[in-house]
């Protein structure tokens, strides 16, 4: 999923996606608004306006400096009642509500600087995230705001009968004032809405910097030997003779680094790859490791970690760095075990008793591993694949599994070719209770990621609920020369993944934007999704969504399917020691005053993984999550999959479409957001506590303690 970056760090809703003007009856009405209900659909629904992107770049600039108006006039009528006077509904209700419609109408509007094909659009969606991160530090530093908050809480907060979603907005509010400063002086209170400001022009030009890159490099085919010849085909340049033009986006840079015989060209894409953003960027991040960390002691916390880690399950950096050593320890054997089979390989190709892995070596061997033990092509598995299969057999499994219906809203409007508006129903009262967009091909100036985008939160209105909206982003390989697009087994799996973020979104009963959906604990809010990977591999799943491009009509042999599944995790021994290395160089550089990222990137590389580097290779540049909401808590992907494998376990006992054990995963995890902690969820699902040893059963491991 891709975080709401910039509000992310000052909204103290701290997960309020942002939208242009708020909808209508989108305001919190003078009467209290109709609980809904954590274990049911809410019984009335409210559309939600589709997304607007035919805007031209001052309609857009106009509409973000709209969306500060009507949310400061709604703010004013909100501090204008007398303390005496105030009530739950004009002081945290519609503070919820003023804040997180804000923050729909920017999320909207900044949207389009990730998918809109005229980069003047992009650029001023990119001018109004930045322009809405700084209106959210100022408006999380208001102190009329929170005394407004404590003028309630010394009157009639004292006296009034709650609900625990009502005593739980309270407590989030108010620990988000605090984490924004409101209990500093005046003095240090302007110091921290400066660096924060200057922290949202950081990160929103770091994000450009990637979005905007073009880098492009020329080889012969004879540098592609070991590439299908469908992938060679549609990079041919058809002005020139004998030359095939590659991108360092996704779609390119994979396929490259795992099937390219030739070292010199993995090389070269590798350099490429960790070049984008470049010098710019490594300047940008150093900047904002700094500033974060002077942040972080302003507002009383030892490290930027451990502000972060505060209102997360980790709670604390000392919690993390315990996990992260015990979870490293535990996979040294494994990674060591992975690096001598590759290296034989290496020998073995290139004759010298010497060799060693590289950095742009390890993708590729690891894949040859995997074809020799177990007899997977990733390239050639992508054959029974094919995207509008699989997409129709996702569909089917998450309905089944989740007591719900998916179908295409013909005709709608939307801002490139390929792109679709889904209805999600629910499927016992038919009733609407979501809609998401799907973007599944790449274009020039697109996120070249996979991910979930919120443009909407699901949240009670006066009669009933409004639905919420989001968008799946992805960028599979496009179909060409009239072929059906096709998907590699990972494709799959990460389809899985940014879906089941579109479901947590989608199905939520939350009463308030800040705790609906995927507005959840950021260490947590993976594991839904970490969960819904395992239905890729299992063989019903897979009956439904392949193809067998020999026999149509017929789901690939299952043979292949049972080695698929023994080849989920043939590659933990690396991939695993990775995620620690992602996420100790976010702790490492998240728990000092100031850091030379690209040294420490790659003084850590050295240390977990022991791949040498190319000099000119700056993985740091093109660590997005550092800059997009991931900063002091990339740890979270490794913390929230131990709380996935343990899910899951519900379901290897019943059956991975049993809808009775599916529904309770829908009520019980998906559908009460941010309502109660992860940890409550958690047990309610399981019935019992959590425990490391699912996982760690997974990846081969007898104990990490």
């Amino acid at each position: 999923m891709k975080l709401p970056s910039l509000l992310a760090l000052a909204l103290f809703f701290s997960a309020a996606r942002a939208t242009p003007p708020p909808p209508a009856g989108a305001s919190p009405p003078s009467a209290p608004l109709p609980t809904a209900t954590t274990t049911t659909t809410p019984t009335s629904a409210t559309d939600v306006p589709p997304l607007r992107t035919n805007y031209t770049p001052a309609e857009l600039t106009a509409a973000c400096e709209q969306a500060e108006k009507d949310t400061d006039a709604r703010l004013a009528r909100l501090v204008a009642v007398a303390d005496d006077k105030r009530t739950f509904q004009d002081s945290f209700e519609a503070f919820d509500f003023a804040v997180g419609d804000y923050g729909e109408a920017v999320a909207r509007l900044s949207f389009l600087k990730d998918i809109h094909p005229d980069a003047a659009v992009r650029d001023a969606g990119s001018a109004c995230e930045e322009r809405g991160g700084k209106y959210s530090v100022a408006l999380s530093a208001r102190t009329d705001l929170y005394q407004a908050m404590k003028g309630y809480l010394a009157g009639a907060g004292k006296t009034d009968k709650m609900d625990d979603e009502q005593r739980r907005l309270i407590d989030l509010t108010m620990l988000d004032f605090k984490r924004n400063g409101l209990e500093l002086n005046a003095a240090d209170r302007a110091k921290l809405v400066k660096t924060r400001s200057r922290l949202t022009e950081l990160q929103t030009r770091f994000s450009k910097n990637l979005n905007d890159d073009k880098t492009t490099f020329t080889v012969k085919k004879v540098e592609l030997a070991g590439m299908p010849e469908d992938f060679i085909a549609a990079h041919a340049d058809a002005k020139k003779k004998d030359a095939y033009t590659l991108t360092t986006k996704y779609p390119d840079y994979y396929p490259i680094m795992e099937n390219a015989q030739n070292e010199k060209l993995r090389r070269r894409m590798e350099v490429a790859f960790m070049g984008r953003g470049g010098k710019a960027n490594l300047k940008l991040l150093d900047e904002a490791v700094t500033l974060r960390a002077q942040a972080a002691h302003l507002l009383g916390y030892q490290t930027h970690v451990d502000f972060v880690a505060e209102d997360r399950m980790a709670k604390n950096a000392a919690t993390i760095a315990a996990f992260l050593t015990r979870m490293g320890k535990g996979l040294e054997p494994a990674l060591e075990k992975d690096t001598a089979k590759m290296r034989a390989l290496k020998v073995a190709d290139t004759k010298n008793d010497k060799a060693v892995i590289n950095s742009w070596d390890w993708r590729y061997y690891m894949n040859q591993i995997k074809k020799r033990d177990y007899a997977v092509d990733d390239e050639a598995v992508r054959a029974y694949f094919p995207a509008d299969k699989v997409l129709a057999g996702m569909f089917q499994v998450y309905s089944t599994l989740l007591g719900i219906e998916l179908k295409e809203v013909p005709g709608a409007p939307v801002w490139a070719e390929g792109v679709k508006l889904y209805e999600v129903r629910d499927a016992t009262t038919k009733k609407v209770v979501a809609k998401f967009y799907a973007d599944l091909y790449p274009r020039e100036g697109k996120y070249g990621h996979a991910a979930e985008f919120t443009m909407a939160a699901g949240h009670a209105v006066a009669g009933g609920y409004r639905i919420p909206l989001a968008c799946l982003v992805v960028n599979f390989q496009p179909p060409t020369n009239g072929q059906v697009a096709r998907l590699s087994m990972d494709e799959v799996d990460t389809l899985f993944h940014e879906f089941g973020h579109v479901m947590h979104e989608s199905l939520t009963t939350a009463r308030y934007p800040s705790q609906a959906g995927t507005h959840t604990a950021l260490d947590f809010v993976e594991a839904p999704s970490q969960m819904l990977e395992n239905w890729a591999y299992a063989p019903e799943v897979l009956a439904l969504i392949s193809s067998d491009p020999k026999h149509p009509g017929q789901a690939l042999p299952p043979d292949l399917a049972q080695k698929l599944n023994a080849a989920r995790k043939y590659d933990a021994g690396v991939r695993y020691p990775r995620q620690i290395f992602l996420a100790s160089f976010d702790q490492s550089i998240h728990t000092v005053d100031k850091a030379d990222v690209d040294a420490v990137a790659k003084k850590t590389w050295a240390a977990i993984m022991k791949f040498p580097e190319d000099k000119n290779e700056h993985f740091a540049a093109g660590f997005g999550h550092m800059m997009g909401g991931y900063d002091g808590g990339y740890y979270g992907y490794l913390w929230s999959e131990v709380f996935a494998a343990d899910m899951f376990t519900r379901f290897q006992q019943s059956g991975v479409l049993d809808p009775k054990v599916g529904r309770e995963y829908r009520d019980r995890i998906l559908a009460r957001g941010r309502t109660v902690e992860p940890m409550v969820l958690l047990k309610d699902f399981l019935g019992r506590e959590p425990s490391e040893e699912a996982f760690l059963t997974l990846l081969g491991i007898p104990s990490a303690k």
